[in-house]
């Protein structure tokens, strides 16, 4: 875990003037040893929050964790945090939303939708979707059939946590508590993103795809769906990164955001680098739909050692 100077500018790097400095020393190391790998990450206030993941071995079935750490960034201390009830491999987390986080495994057969109340510390299980999966041991296409659920790409819009997957996209209704098919909604509502999407200023940004490189935002309502408002100007901030490995994009607030990209220099691998560009969106005062203009505020790109590419596997969040 590390700490990056967004207002260190990277333009005298794009220009060949110099080489990128290297990444910080992280404030927090988490020894393979000792934790698992592909935990999920949210903040609240000081805190962040890593839960879940799993211990990786050679020839043998992942360990999956149900565990909660929490660290605190005023007293830089590590503590046990509440465990879920369900251990969960690379988990997915959506919130804040009404001031409480969701948590879900890679799919949704696993049925381990869990909300977390930060002022409580308590973790709630929520109810399962109902699939047509049958019982492990009784349908030998078990494995097959929990593939449908996978979750490919989500978004929060209004009470509802959206998942899409190959069977369709799913809602879930946190007043409520209750799923919803498509059926129910009286259109097909398709999520067009890649993985995560970001509700800013009513537009939600997202990567369109794990081919394009750019960041599109877009406009929704139940009878449309998803609409691509415009591809944002949101490219590489460096030379360095022409073959990108993981990208992601952190909310800081109203009509602003962090994305941050992981990738090597050359097909070698040899020399790895991690791109910080702190975006602020700002709306037309014409045109149906309204479409944003972006400004790049602040940028850097930092250098690491070639031998931790495998950790190039991105996970942030923000802590104000």
């Amino acid at each position: 875990m590390l700490i990056a100077d967004l207002k260190l500018s990277s333009r005298r790097h794009r220009r060949g003037e110099g080489k990128p400095p290297k990444l910080p020393k992280p404030i927090l190391k988490l020894p393979y040893r000792r934790f698992p790998a592909s935990m999920g990450f949210f903040s609240v206030g000081s805190k962040i929050y890593m839960v879940g993941g799993g211990v990786f071995t050679s020839d043998v079935k992942p360990i999956v964790s149900r565990r909660c750490y929490a660290f605190d960034t005023c007293d830089n201390l590590l503590e046990d945090g509440p465990p879920m009830h369900h251990e969960k491999m690379r988990p997915i987390v959506l919130g804040p939303l009404n001031g409480k986080f969701y948590v879900l495994g890679e799919t949704l057969a696993s049925g381990d939708l869990e909300e977390f109340d930060p002022k409580a510390k308590s973790w709630t299980c929520l109810p399962r979707l109902p699939t047509d999966l049958q019982d492990e041991s009784v349908d030998p296409c078990f494995e097959y059939k929990r593939d449908d659920y996978e979750v490919h790409s989500y978004a929060i819009v209004e009470n509802r946590l959206l998942f899409s997957t190959r069977k369709g996209t799913y809602a879930f209704d946190v007043i409520s508590r209750k799923w919803e098919s498509p059926s129910s909604w009286g259109s097909v509502v398709k999520l067009p993103c890649c993985e995560q999407s970001i509700f800013l200023d009513g537009l939600w940004y997202a990567f369109p795809s794990a081919n394009r490189s750019g960041v599109s935002a877009y406009s929704f309502d139940w009878c449309k769906g998803f609409q691509e408002s415009q591809e944002l100007g949101v490219m590489r901030p460096s030379r360095h990164l022409k073959h990108e490995a993981s990208e992601i994009m952190v909310p800081m607030g109203e009509r602003t955001l962090i994305v941050v990209r992981a990738g090597f220099s050359h097909s070698s691998r040899r020399k790895c680098y991690v791109s910080f560009d702190m975006c602020r969106f700002t709306r037309k005062s014409s045109g149906k739909p309204k479409h944003p203009k972006v400004s790049r505020q602040y940028s850097t790109t930092y250098r690491m050692k070639g031998d931790l590419c495998e950790l190039l596997g991105l996970s942030a969040c923000l802590v104000i």
